[in-house]
């Protein structure tokens, strides 16, 4: 019979998250959008990394600083769809889960984090949709229309 991974192991699972992490948000960005979906998947591998490896103060210096660093162009990225006061709450709480110890604390900071990394994803989908026109609900609503029975005396035009 085998056990799970060993502690060794979570902790370099965790290491592993939290560099991939690391490398989304120092990694250069061109628009708006590679900053939305970098963040958004880096808080998604630094919470993994708190799940698999709760004993993390020591790991996340580095992260800390970088989301720090990256947290005004996220929020100028975000254009006003996520307040500032989340932006900074949330990256406060994925900074703790690095960097804070054992306090009661990383249940929610865990889920400060992924929500700010859903809100930046669905920010990134509706800026592209807009951006776009909307053209399937352009679209559906055109058909709809379309096949709306007209009555006999309707202007055609």
């Amino acid at each position: 019979m085998t056990g799970g991974p060993t502690i060794e192991q979570r902790e370099q699972t965790a290491r592993d998250f939290i560099h991939r992490a690391l490398g989304l948000i120092t990694r250069p960005k061109s628009s708006k959008g590679p900053v939305l979906v970098d963040v958004a998947n880096a808080l998604e591998e630094l919470c993994r990394a708190a799940i698999t490896y709760p004993d993390l103060p020591t790991l996340g210096m580095d992260v800390s600083r970088a989301l720090f660093d990256l947290a005004p162009v996220l929020v100028e990225a975000a254009s006003g769809e996520i307040t500032i006061e989340e932006i900074y709450f949330a990256l406060g709480n994925a900074a703790g889960l690095l960097t804070v110890g054992p306090d009661g604390w990383e249940r929610d900071r865990l889920g400060y984090a992924s929500i700010l990394a859903a809100k930046l994803k669905i920010t990134f989908h509706e800026m592209l949709l807009r951006e776009r026109g909307y053209p399937l609900a352009r679209g559906v609503q055109i058909k709809r229309l379309m096949d709306t029975p007209r009555l006999p005396t309707d202007p055609v035009h």
